[in-house]
């Protein structure tokens, strides 16, 4: 198993985030082919993959920007394919996201991850990396 980073949206691309992204959240719309290229061209996004073989069986998004206090990673999307689970994908590609933060001069990394029993092997990965959940709310609007 491997890890890359994307330079470039490919069908197979496309098919693999249709395949993974509904593990994660199936009640969002997979990108399109634009949505991936407008993600791919922004220098301050870098969307990682797990490959096994030619199989990609994971993937997240990491977003290095600036505040006045910070400079921040955040990790998005985080997924493995359900056949994948338990054999380290997951590991594999937060370390690999967090050291693409470092790349980028990141002070801390962030990520947001649901609550609930079908969520409790990843928040256990998210503390063994060192994750430690805030005493602070998520606020959401929809644009």
């Amino acid at each position: 198993m491997r890890i890359e980073a994307v330079r470039e949206a490919t069908p197979e691309l496309h098919a693999a985030l249709a395949r993974l992204l509904p593990q994660l959240n199936p009640t969002l719309p997979v990108p399109d082919m634009a949505r991936l290229e407008r993600l791919l061209a922004d220098p301050d996004v870098t969307l990682l993959v797990a490959k096994d073989g030619d199989e990609v069986v994971g993937t997240t998004t990491v977003i290095v920007y600036t505040t006045p206090f910070w400079i921040k990673a955040r990790l998005d999307e985080v997924v493995v394919d359900a056949s994948a689970r338990g054999k380290g994908v997951g590991e594999a590609l937060v370390k690999a996201a967090l050291e693409v933060g470092r790349e980028h001069g990141a002070q801390v990394a962030e990520l947001q991850s649901g609550r609930g029993p079908r969520r409790d092997a990843a928040h256990r990965l998210y503390e063994r990396l060192g994750f430690r959940v805030r005493d602070s709310d998520v606020l959401r609007i929809v644009l």
